[in-house]
Order: structure tokens, then C-alpha cells, then sequence
């Protein structure tokens, strides 16, 4: 029987405002950050703004008499601007298997090869793990296990003799092996981890095997999160082990229908929950975090129960595209634009 992961509890007024643990970016200066319009969604940047030194404290130190440090030379607190995360970056894909997800797969396989050079190109040191993850609790095909031991009808790969891992049975865990229709029915990763590292050697082809999750399936993208987020997973012997890095930053990009209130086979909790546990994982730094969703047209929509329309928008670095935009392409220019400007920006604690 398919089941949901438990949420946290739920609050007792659920169109609350959502309320984050402190923040723990440098101060804004007093400069505004820009805000800009892409497509048929919307994304919004801020930046942060070193202070200048005080040239009136140089001025004081010089004088015609030689000053000895008993302790040496003073060391130079002047370290300038900070340097950004420098390429240090978690991608979390989370893709839905809800049976119409096929063509958004093969849009989001086209546009990837870019948008990962380009980022590439921006830094000396690339440092990129790249998780996938879809949103159905249940691993398999049920249409194709029922036909095992004999060829799946609707995928003749189908691996009959093989007997899914706690992991991969694991929501919100890196997908390792999609199985089914429309998809590879092959591993895609060798070893310990379940994403990709900068040391994979081809990140476009392996990436594309990754997320053709299928199209069999619920559609829990709010669980997915909450679970690909959680200290269970992310800890020593976890699924995910090691990829939500304290001091990289973080882009969530949603790829699927909204995931609304009320739907079967939806996810439980609140968008507020769901925000709560990204940002937790990030130690309450909304600057250390970029989210992309491609999904159901938000326009107008304020009801609490949209709960993808509600959550992108609050994180301030954030883009809400159509998921049926008829080409990725461009999407995908401006969020690794996004995520260059925010990484470069970006100061971990």
C-alpha cells in the first residue's frame, strides 16, 4: 500500500504567516535588492553590500616617529569583499511521476547540458552534487511487477530479478535506478552515493538517466522536500549522506503539478512546513538558498491550499515558471543566472 511520509505537526491556524529561525546573513546594507520578471513567472534577487573602511584611522597611525609593535606587525583586517560560494553548490532536482510528466522530463533533459555549463564556466573551482528525487513512496511498477516473471508489456527491460534497497524505497532518498515505462531501467550512479559529484564523468548523460523518473505515480512533491531536507537522511549512514552541504549553497528546483490541498494522493502539511524545512537545513539562511518551480499557473492565486504558489515566492532568491512552457531553455538561462548571482553573494557562516 503506498504511503505518505508524516509531516510535522501542523499548526493550528494554517494560513498563518510563516515564521523562520534567526538569520544568520551579514546585514543588508541599506541598498534594495533588484527584483526582476521572467516568462510567466517571477524571480527576485537581493545582494549584500560590504562596508567601506575609515581612511581617517590611516591617516591617524602615520607620523614621523617609527611605531614598534611589541607583538609584531598588526595584522590586516582589510580581507575585501567575500568571495562567494565559488561554484560550492547542492542542486536538488525533485521530478513527478504523475502520468502526464513524460514531456516535462524531456524538456527538463534538454535544457539541463546548458544550464550546468554555464554555471560551470563562472567558477574555477566546480564543485556541483546534483541529487534527484521523485515524488511516489513506492518504488517499481506495479503494471510491470505483476507481469514478472515474464517481459513487462509496457517496459521489456523491466528488471523482474531485482529487489529494491531500504533506500530506494526511501521518499525524499536519491533515486538510483528508475524502473518502468520511459524510463532507463538501468542504474544510473555506481558506488556509496546516490548524486551526482563534480567527479562524475559525464553529468549531462547521467543526469538525463536520473530524471526520467517515469510517469507512474503519486504526485507528493511537498513530502519529497520535507524528507529530502531531513536530518535522518542527510546524517552519517544516511540515504543522502553528505550532499546538503553547510557551507555550499542550496538550489530546489520542482519540476511537476502544484501539489494542492486536497488532492488524492497529495502531500500532508502546510507550505509553511515545507519552508520551514529548507530553511532549517540551511541554519535559517534564506541566502543560502534558490528555488525554482516549474508548475501549475499561479497568477491570482493566494489561497493557502496552492501550497507551491504560497512557498516559492517567500524565499527571496526564487523564480515560479509554467510547467508547460513549451521550451526549458530559457527557463533555465535565467535560474543559472540566479544562482550565479546569489552563489557569488552567498557568505556561509
Amino acid at each position: 500500500m503506498l504511503a505518505g511520509l508524516v509531516a510535522c505537526n501542523e499548526p493550528a491556524d494554517n494560513t498563518t504567516g510563516f515564521t523562520t529561525p534567526p538569520i544568520t546573513t551579514a546585514p543588508a546594507s541599506t541598498t534594495s535588492g533588484d527584483t526582476s520578471t521572467s516568462g510567466s513567472g517571477s524571480s527576485s534577487t537581493s545582494s549584500i553590500a560590504g562596508s567601506g573602511g575609515d581612511s581617517d584611522s590611516s591617516a591617524a597611525a602615520s607620523s614621523s616617529t617609527t611605531m614598534m609593535w611589541d607583538m609584531g606587525l598588526p595584522p590586516d583586517f582589510d580581507t575585501g569583499p567575500p568571495v562567494g560560494c565559488q561554484g560550492k553548490i547542492d542542486f536538488l532536482f525533485i521530478i513527478s511521476r504523475h502520468g502526464f510528466m513524460k514531456p516535462h522530463q524531456d524538456k527538463l533533459i534538454a535544457a539541463f547540458p546548458q544550464f550546468i555549463e554555464t554555471i560551470q564556466s563562472q567558477f574555477s573551482e566546480f564543485d556541483v552534487q546534483v541529487l534527484v528525487t521523485d515524488t511516489e513512496p513506492e518504488w517499481g511498477s506495479p503494471a510491470c511487477d505483476d507481469d514478472c516473471p515474464d517481459p513487462c508489456v509496457e517496459a521489456p527491460d523491466y528488471p523482474c530479478d531485482y529487489w529494491p534497497t531500504t533506500c530506494d524505497t526511501t521518499m525524499g532518498a536519491g533515486v538510483v535506478m528508475n524502473v518502468g515505462q520511459y524510463t532507463t531501467n538501468t542504474p544510473c550512479l555506481d558506488g556509496p552515493r546516490r548524486y551526482i559529484t563534480a567527479d562524475t564523468p559525464d553529468i549531462p548523460a547521467t543526469f538525463e538517466c536520473l530524471a526520467r523518473v517515469g510517469t507512474v505515480g503519486y504526485n507528493q512533491i511537498g513530502n519529497a522536500l520535507v524528507a529530502a531536507m531531513s536530518p535522518k537522511l542527510n546524517k552519517v549512514g544516511g540515504c543522502n549522506e553528505g550532499f546538503v552541504r553547510d557551507d555550499a549553497l542550496l538550489m530546489v528546483t520542482i519540476i511537476g503539478p502544484g501539489d494542492t490541498t486536497g488532492l488524492p494522493g497529495g502531500s500532508t502539511g502546510t507550505w509553511q512546513e515545507w519552508m520551514q524545512a529548507v530553511v532549517e537545513r540551511k541554519g535559517g539562511d534564506l541566502d543560502a538558498i534558490v528555488m525554482l518551480a516549474l508548475t501549475d499557473d499561479c497568477t491570482g492565486l493566494t489561497d493557502p491550499d496552492y501550497r507551491l504558489c504560497r512557498m516559492v515566492p517567500e524565499f527571496p532568491h526564487s523564480m515560479l515558471e509554467l510547467l508547460t512552457s513549451p521550451d526549458y531553455g530559457s527557463i533555465f538561462k535565467d535560474a543559472a543566472a540566479l544562482a550565479i548571482e546569489t552563489c557569488n553573494s552567498f557568505v556561509p557562516g
